[in-house]
């Protein structure tokens, strides 16, 4: 996966575009589970060859321009052949923004995004798959979500501030604190973070601190359990071993030693320059 920063002006509504290959090896049936990150995909499949995902117990190839919501735990993705998709990683927050639907609207499921969005998103992915090459694809990216964004017009509130602060924390700071920084009281903050993302302050948290964790994890720069916790903010390793389980489902040495298992998206643009295009 190869991952390349918006322009400023997309920033608070867009972490990042990015595109992948997945199953290169060509598996008939590879499987992996993705991990909850904290964001909103926009997944466009740029040939005819899609994932397969369960809804209602049931297996089916994605749609073509798949969204795929918030989740607090993983979901498993199978594929059959090799898959090439074009991302857009949205701040959950920022959907409305965008697009005038809540994130929670999306939560803990994925959607057919034409489906909600209508021709005129039809004639950009169109043309975003018909792209030559990578750079095309963001430029056509750029400039339609740019449009939506001036014809939408919903401002950017104190959800979107609460939601920013919580990240550029990695999770680790109290819920008092950050209804003070937002000036909001914490009742209102918690109904409308649920209304706008789908889930409270702090699960939204949680995620966030375990994204941190496998940012290290990713890198290879911490694999000590106890300075996990440490440089994370956990109280100790048991805690932090807790709060891995509950929201991963395995432990954090399961989950290290098993890697290949797992899609762990997290946002490496963010630590370095612009991906040159």
């Amino acid at each position: 996966m190869t991952e390349y920063k918006p322009p400023p002006s997309l920033a608070p509504y867009i972490e990042l575009f990015w595109d992948a290959r997945f199953n290169t090896k060509q598996e008939h049936l590879y499987s992996q589970k993705v991990v909850p990150n904290g964001y909103i995909e926009l997944i466009i499949h740029t040939t005819d060859v899609h994932c397969h995902l369960s809804k209602y117990g049931l297996w089916s190839p994605s749609p073509d321009y798949t969204i795929i919501g918030l989740f607090t735990s993983p979901y498993e993705v199978r594929f059959k052949d090799i898959v090439n998709v074009f991302g857009v990683r949205f701040k959950p927050e920022a959907i409305y923004n965008l697009f005038g639907i809540p994130a929670s609207e999306f939560h803990q499921k994925y959607e057919d995004m034409e489906s909600i969005l209508g021709p005129d998103f039809h004639s950009f992915c169109s043309r975003l798959r018909e792209a030559e090459d990578v750079k095309k694809q963001i430029l056509l990216a750029e400039n339609y979500f740019s449009e939506k964004l001036q014809k939408i017009r919903n401002p950017l509130s104190y959800v979107n501030h609460a939601a920013e602060i919580i990240r550029k924390s990695n999770g680790f700071l109290r819920i008092e604190d950050l209804c003070n920084n937002v000036f909001i009281g914490l009742r209102q903050l918690q109904r409308q973070f649920k209304q706008v993302i789908g889930i409270s302050p702090k699960m939204y948290m949680r995620i966030s601190r375990l994204n941190t964790v496998n940012q290290l994890i990713n890198d290879q720069k911490i694999m000590n359990l106890t300075e996990i916790a440490f440089q994370c903010g956990y109280a100790d390793q048991s805690h932090f071993i807790r709060d891995f389980k509950s929201i991963i489902g395995a432990s954090p040495s399961f989950f290290i030693s098993n890697n290949t298992e797992y899609i762990v998206n997290v946002n490496t643009a963010l630590d370095i320059e612009s991906q040159s295009l």
